[in-house]
């Protein structure tokens, strides 16, 4: 009896296991994200958010995911909106704590599993979400943050259209191993909509 196979997963071993988590480190985080096509964007918050030489994780001064900084800048916005893509765990505390910093509205969420990073779907299924929410009557603005997974694996922002209908669609990488805390994951936001 064979194994069946499948030969639309361009990388069916992401399949095996849960894949590369949050839990993996800051090394293996970055080095998968400089392979899925990342570089530019890690440069760039290395040189704007330099950490000493061999700095590890007590030297991020923060009490949880440094993106809490660009999401509860987003939620102060009025007729700006907002979605996550990361680990349903990270979408999860990061609302909850949100809503203590009196987050008025709720953020939206695409789920993924390993299937959808490794085929592209993630991206379409983001995709798909920005263009059902942007609703100029509602929005001058949608905000969708790559988390740590989804920055890690390449999903793509950037290839996002800049403007649907008239509202900015604004996509930035705030990863936890790239950016170090929430006042420059703040900056991120407001850079990117500068």
């Amino acid at each position: 009896m064979s194994t069946p196979t499948t030969p639309d997963v361009p990388r069916p071993e992401a399949l095996q296991g849960d894949g590369l988590g949050c839990h993996s480190g800051r090394e293996q985080m970055l080095a998968a994200a400089q392979a899925a096509g990342k570089s530019d964007t890690l440069a760039q918050y290395a040189q704007d958010y330099p950490l000493p030489e061999g700095a590890g994780p007590h030297d991020q001064p923060q009490s949880m995911c440094p993106a809490f900084g660009s999401l509860r800048v987003g939620l102060r916005m009025r007729r700006t909106d907002t979605i996550l893509s990361g680990s349903a765990c990270c979408v999860y505390g990061l609302t909850f704590t949100s809503h203590f910093y009196g987050a008025r509205r709720s953020v939206g969420y695409v789920p993924f599993n390993s299937e959808t990073l490794v085929t592209g779907k993630l991206f379409e299924d983001i995709r798909e979400a920005v263009y059902a929410k942007a609703d100029p009557e509602k929005l001058d603005a949608l905000i969708i943050i790559n988390l740590c997974v989804p920055t890690a694996s390449g999903v793509p922002l950037q290839l996002l259209p800049r403007e649907i209908n008239g509202v900015r669609i604004i996509g930035i990488d705030v990863p936890g191993f790239g950016v170090p805390t929430h006042a420059e994951a703040k900056d991120v936001l407001a850079g990117a909509m500068l």
